[in-house]
């Protein structure tokens, strides 16, 4: 029984880990504080959950911070360390180590997920863009998961430092053993605030919604 239960853990964990929105090389910068807030949710069936993290930055391309997640039946801590470079407007790479632990369990470790980001500009002006993550989550007790999506996005600027850019991609695993799973959605931009709007499996009965906002200080 509690092989199971750690087997549907790492399940919920991958799944967890495809459904972000898309995450960008940069870090908040030297001083500066990041907060992301998100809600999921599967219109017609009882599965909603919630992401939240709050980032430091100690330079310009280091920053550390905390997050949780929270699903159905379960509750995890983690705390994380982030770098960033950017290299040039067309080429920017990030990576990310988060240690999870479970708030339901005395706080016992449960997973350690790393992650790859990188981007940049297709197009001069910067508008057109590319973006992919690459997640490794090494789960206790259960089989590790290995995912990426890539993303191509489009930002249409307006005035007094408002935007909307639509972005669409595509989830896979790295051994391409399951169908690949089409994301999309946007984020409008108002200063330093972003609202995100996403979704995925839209080819399911029961497709899965993201509504996020996050934030730099």
């Amino acid at each position: 029984m509690k092989k199971t239960a750690l087997l549907f853990v790492g399940l919920l964990l991958s799944i967890h880990a495809a459904a972000q929105i898309p995450y960008f090389a940069g870090t908040v910068g030297q001083d500066k504080l990041y907060g992301y807030t998100s809600v999921k949710s599967r219109p017609g069936i009882n599965q909603q959950e919630t992401y939240s993290t709050f980032q430091y930055g100690l330079n310009n391309n280091l920053a550390t911070g905390i997050d949780l997640y929270t699903g159905k039946d379960c509750t995890y801590w983690g705390g994380l360390m982030r770098y960033g470079w950017n290299i040039c407007k067309w080429f920017n790479v990030g990576a990310e180590v988060t240690s999870s632990f479970d708030l339901n369990d005395n706080f016992k470790f449960s997973y350690l997920t790393s992650a790859l980001y990188m981007n940049g500009a297709i197009a001069d002006d910067g508008n057109l863009f590319w973006c992919t993550n690459t997640w490794w989550v090494v789960n206790k007790g259960a089989d590790n998961t290995f995912s990426n999506y890539e993303y191509l996005g489009y930002t249409i600027p307006f005035q007094n430092g408002q935007a909307i850019t639509p972005m669409v991609g595509a989830i896979h695993s790295w051994k391409f053993d399951k169908d690949i799973d089409i994301a999309a959605g946007f984020y409008y931009t108002i200063k330093n605030w972003n609202l995100y709007v996403w979704g995925n499996d839209f080819l399911e009965s029961h497709p899965r919604v993201v509504v996020g906002i996050d934030f730099v200080m």
